[in-house]
């Protein structure tokens, strides 16, 4: 799995309108419209894993096109286009099909071989957030009931979709978390999300439903933990909450795995605070905002179970890499 990133952010305004022309369209293999006397903004960050590309693009307004040209290409992908949340909005138009304009929370489908445009709509100091995962059509193609039909409306709100959502999110997350997501599975879980969202044929629906969603709500929870632990209020309650679901069960999603949801968000914790520790300067930070920024509340408590976990004290910790420097 490898991660890319993309922003106009590292070139001088003035340069950012030829950037995003000559260089970032024709890799993508889109044509960009921007608004007389704007400077475009834009900010991609792309996971790509076997087969699946998940891309979250944060950008001021502008139309993203791809027609006659970019077809030459020969992609076939089938593209779920998804709104993530934002304080923009997008409109997709493609031939043959609805315009669509994405509310946050849904999403819609796009396909590669046929001309289209997506219409974005930013605001000053705001952008519009746009997720896309694309699969190969020969993969995802044959497990969907009947994919014209989906295409021509939206994909509404549901568990799959939302979980299909958040795992793609974490995906394009900092190193640190996308690490806690990422797995061998990961290409495989995303399809039968998808799979479900989009309306399966019945074996396909039954095998990812069997797979796939239990796997992957536990992952996306794992997913957010790993991006919150160090918010103190992080706990069951929060979790349940968050997904609509009990307490009780966020709880056996863990026992299955021969772990509990207290055990798991202490390593988090605990592994935060020793990467942030073994990363320090000399007098740049205190142990004890550490530990406060990585979660804990009790510095007693930190104490002994960074000893009783790492075999060391914070300050060995930190102390050998002080002593690695020298």
């Amino acid at each position: 799995m490898a991660q890319i990133q993309f922003t106009t952010q590292d070139y001088p305004k003035a340069d950012r309108l030829e950037v995003v022309r000559d260089v970032y369209a024709p890799v993508a293999q889109v044509e960009l419209g921007v608004p007389r006397r704007e400077i475009p903004d834009i900010t991609i960050r792309m996971c790509l894993l076997p087969g699946v590309t998940v891309a979250l693009a944060e950008c001021s307004t502008l139309k993203v096109t791809r027609g006659q040209a970019q077809l030459a290409d020969g992609n076939d992908n089938i593209s779920l286009l998804l709104n993530p949340g934002g304080p923009g909005g997008w409109e997709s138009h493609q031939r043959h099909l609805r315009q669509l304009a994405c509310p946050a929370g849904f999403g819609c489908v796009g396909f590669k071989d046929r001309p289209g445009l997506i219409d974005f709509h930013g605001r000053p100091g705001q952008r519009a957030r746009f997720l896309s995962i694309d699969f190969p059509r020969a993969l995802l193609g044959p497990r969907v009931a009947d994919l014209d039909r989906v295409a021509k409306g939206l994909l509404v709100p549901g568990d799959a979709l939302q979980l299909l959502m958040r795992q793609a999110l974490a995906l394009t997350r900092s190193p640190d978390v996308q690490a806690s997501a990422a797995g061998p599975c990961e290409m495989e879980q995303l399809l039968d999300m998808a799979t479900l969202a989009l309306g399966g044929t019945p074996d396909a629906t039954a095998r990812a439903a069997k797979r796939g969603l239990s796997m992957a709500r536990l992952r996306a929870i794992k997913a957010d933990m790993a991006a919150y632990a160090g918010h103190g209020e992080l706990s069951v309650k929060w979790v349940a909450k968050r997904y609509g679901i009990s307490p009780g069960y966020v709880r056996a999603l863990f026992d299955r795995q021969g772990t509990s949801f207290t055990d798991y968000l202490l390593e988090l914790r605990l592994q935060r605070a020793y990467r942030q520790l073994s990363r320090l300067a000399p007098g740049e930070r205190s142990i004890a905002d550490v530990a406060y920024a990585a979660g804990f509340n009790n510095l007693s408590w930190f104490y002994r179970a960074f000893r009783q976990r790492f075999g060391m004290t914070p300050g060995d910790a930190r102390y050998g890499v002080e002593l690695q420097k020298e």
